[in-house]
Order: structure tokens, then sequence, then C-alpha cells
């Protein structure tokens, strides 16, 4: 079978197409392993199962794979493990190399933090939100819904960390690689329930309006989920004092970009900031720090070049 064959689906666009072929050739030329099968048919930026490990850019993050994945399934949490463990095009494996790499190395991470949002982190710490915990870093997270939004919504990772100052931070995170933000359906109840979120949380005039469509729909649920979380949700507690939705995501991404700037416009005085960085500014500045270095090198073969 030709590489041709293995890489070509035809509902591709350009940018999937492209990627599509980056993962089959850095399975082929750099792990040197061969293509596995989605269904019946061998596709290159598949992994066979058994070599499932490969898909992570470290030891460090492949345990932490192995170990959150029971943890997700054990909560009720959404984790399909077909895209986290053998689809190389997948953005869940990338989130969990990203920050289950992290998780394990944890000063590092608070450096790179600094690096990248230019705040003062102090450290990585375990937070108690509700019947959840955050141990400074998790993938696929969650708080209990009945709390917060009353909906499916979570993060691809969170951060915990304490400001020099003392103060709380959480950093939600929305991962993304060819995939674009979800499509979930509008119906007058969730809508209503949006919209009045919207304003609880000091969103500008009209925000949901302008902002419930699928371009940004999708990144609003994840702010206002961080903005429920910071405040305790339905405790009325505060968790966090200061909070930030990031979304990760190709350089080139604008439809990410464009949906942060969006969302971002319409804040108005909602606490919780969010911001966009992508895949070349992460490993640019993990490339900076010499635990991380060797790392940031696996991550921009694999995912930026250059």
């Amino acid at each position: 079978m030709t590489t041709e064959d293995i890489t070509f689906v035809a509902s591709d666009d350009r940018i999937t197409r492209r990627e599509r072929q980056r993962q089959s050739d850095y399975r082929e030329q750099v792990l040197g392993l061969p293509a596995g099968r989605r269904g019946d048919r061998v596709l290159g930026n598949y992994l066979p199962p058994e070599e499932w490990r490969s898909n992570f850019l470290s030891r460090e993050a492949a345990d932490y794979a192995e170990r959150r994945a029971g943890e997700v399934q054990r909560e009720g949490g959404q984790l399909e493990t077909t895209r986290l463990f053998t689809n190389m095009l997948s953005s869940m494996p990338l989130a969990f190399s990203v920050f289950g790499h992290l998780s394990a190395h944890r000063t590092a991470a608070v450096r790179l933090l600094k690096d990248l949002r230019d705040l003062d982190v102090a450290e990585l710490v375990p937070v108690r939100v509700g019947s959840r915990e955050i141990d400074g870093i998790e993938c696929e997270w969650a708080p209990d819904r009945r709390d917060h939004l009353n909906d499916r919504t979570a993060f691809d990772a969170v951060v915990s960390a304490r400001l020099a100052d003392g103060r709380s931070l959480l950093v939600a995170v929305e991962t993304k690689y060819v995939d674009s933000f979800s499509r979930d359906p509008r119906r007058g109840r969730t809508d209503a329930k949006y919209r009045a979120r919207c304003a609880d949380f000091g969103m500008a005039e009209g925000a949901y309006d302008r902002l419930r469509e699928h371009a940004t729909r999708q990144l609003l649920r994840n702010v206002l989920l961080t903005e429920s979380v910071r405040r305790g949700g339905s405790t009325g507690r505060p968790v966090f004092d200061e909070a930030v939705t990031v979304v990760l995501a190709r350089d080139d991404d604008t439809s990410a970009r464009a949906a942060v700037e969006a969302v971002a416009a319409d804040r108005g005085a909602m606490p919780t900031d969010v911001r966009f960085i992508g895949h070349g500014q992460l490993v640019t500045a993990a490339e900076r720090d010499v635990d991380l270095a060797d790392w940031a090198g696996r991550f921009r073969q694999r995912y930026v070049g250059g």
C-alpha cells in the first residue's frame, strides 16, 4: 500500500490533509512503526494498539495518560480511548503530552507558566472543587456538573496555582489541533441558561446573542464554566481569585484566534480572562527551559516543524 493510500481521506480539508501527512511521516520516520487501523482501513496517522505509549511525547505523559484514563471513566467523564491512545491526529494525546509531562515536572511547569502568561506564579497547588480535586495539573477534568452549568462541558486540562502574592489562579485549557469547536445544538432551555450566566457573570450586554453560534459557542461554554468554577458554582464560595481560559492551538488556526478575540471583546466585567497560545509559542518558551528542552524538541518535531 502506498503512502498516498494511507494518508488520503476524501473529507479532509487542506489543513487536515497536511497534518495527517505530518503525523504519518512522524510515525514512519521517527517512531519507525507500522500504520494502525481505523475500523477495517489502515491509516497513516493511527498506531497499532500495542504501541499506544508512542502516542505521547514522554514516558511521564504516557504514564499519566494510562492512570488518568481510568480516573476519568470512574468519574463518569467522556474519554474516547481510541482518540487518546492510537489516533496521532487527535488533539487529546497532544493535551496529555503537554500537561501530563508538566504534571511530572512541576518546577519547570511553574517557570513555563510565568514565561507564557507573565504572571508571578509561585507554585502549583492541589485544590478541592466540590467533590472533585485538581492536583496542580489535570487533563480531561470537569467539576460536578450539577454545581455549575449542568451540561457536559469539560476542560482538556486545568492548572491550579498560587501566585507570589498569595492569590490563587485557575488556568482552564481548550486544546485544538485540526479539530474545530464542537457544534452542540441550540435549544430553548439551554439558550436561556447560558444567556443568564452571561448576565450573572458580568459579560457585556447582548454577549450571548453574539456568541451563541457554532464559531464561538463551545468556547463561550468553556469560559462560563471557568468563571463558575472560580466563583464556586452553586456554593457561592469562591475557589480561585483569578482565572483564565486558554485556547492552545496551531499558530495558523485563524478560526480559534477569531473565537478568542470575539469572546474577549464581549468579556465585559467578567473576571475570567480568555487568551490564545499557539503551539509554536508554547514550544519556543519550553525550549528556553533547560529541563523542558528535550521534550520541546520532540513537540516541535511532531507538531510544529521548523
